[in-house]
């Protein structure tokens, strides 16, 4: 073993003397690259030694280093967004399932509550049911009404000056009572829809041209002795349905104007409604011209 060392340590020495003449030995040529353009040819040095490489290697490093260290604080910053989303999504959850035994809490109440009234309604004679059936009705006819006064997308069915007053429940031919308002006008002024809904037409001796308006919540609207008939099927708000007129058995030219909540065959003083949209009005006082027909 001890023979063989000065035999090593040549050898070693012998190899680190020709390292640096390999690392330093460079072999120079000349390349030419062409363009499209072989006018204007580049010539470049080529060196194929050793150093170059390692100098290069050595200058893209810190890059490398710089990359990897960016690319660490990106992958952190990710995982805090992601462990916040998380936590985020614990907590919706949590809500979540907080409001679904608030509603199941709402809905046994309910149920509890219906079971009390259907007890004491059932205990109640047949006369005191029809007054509260026609009480709730009553409610519900009011609530419709208000809620159309305060809707800012209701429009007045007359789209000029307009001249009306309550004549709900006067007195008509054939023992009839009166179940609308008469929106006096000129005549063939135009006759907007006071909602987005569908509007279909008829005559009959009575109201002349009339227009049916079906509207999206299921309210119904009619409106009769018309001179001419406007857009028929989907309307919106606004849209001219038809043309202020005399048909029918009206005594003068006018609209007679009707609302039903909920659908046909409930009719409600429709007064409120216009009084409280139908601002380009001639006056409060003074008797309505077209005070007969419908």
């Amino acid at each position: 073993m001890v023979s063989r060392l000065p035999g090593l340590v040549g050898a070693s020495v012998a190899l680190l003397l020709a390292l640096p003449s390999t690392a330093v030995a460079q072999v120079s040529e000349r390349s030419v690259v062409f363009t499209s353009d072989p006018s204007r040819a580049i010539v470049i040095e080529r060196d194929a030694g050793l150093l170059p490489l390692i100098e290069a290697a050595s200058d893209v490093l810190p890059l490398a280093v710089a990359g990897l260290a960016e690319a660490e604080t990106r992958y952190r910053s990710m995982a805090r967004l992601l462990a916040s989303a998380r936590s985020r999504q614990r907590s919706a959850a949590a809500a979540l399932l907080q409001v679904n035994r608030m509603v199941a809490d709402i809905v046994r109440d309910a149920d509890r509550m219906r079971s009390t009234y259907d007890d004491v309604f059932d205990g109640l004679s047949e006369t005191s049911r029809r007054q509260l059936r026609r009480g709730a009705h009553t409610r519900s006819n009011r609530s419709a009404v208000v809620r159309q006064i305060t809707s800012a997308d209701w429009a007045c069915p007359i789209g000029a000056r307009t001249k009306f007053r309550d004549t709900w429940g006067a007195p008509r031919s054939g023992g009839r009572s009166h179940e609308g308002v008469d929106l006096v006008g000129k005549r063939h002024d135009p006759i907007l829809a006071p909602v987005a809904g569908a509007v279909s037409y008829r005559w009959d001796s009575v109201g002349g041209r009339s227009f049916d308006l079906v509207a999206a919540d299921g309210d119904y609207y009619y409106g009769a002795h018309l001179s001419a008939y406007g857009r028929e099927g989907e309307v919106e708000a606004g849209d001219v349905i038809g043309y202020m007129g005399d048909s029918g058995n009206a005594q003068g030219v006018h609209l007679h104007f009707e609302y039903h909540p909920g659908g046909a065959q409930n009719a409600v003083n429709p007064y409120p409604l216009t009084d409280a949209h139908c601002t380009d009005r001639a006056g409060r006082s003074g008797r309505a011209s077209g005070r007969g027909g419908v």
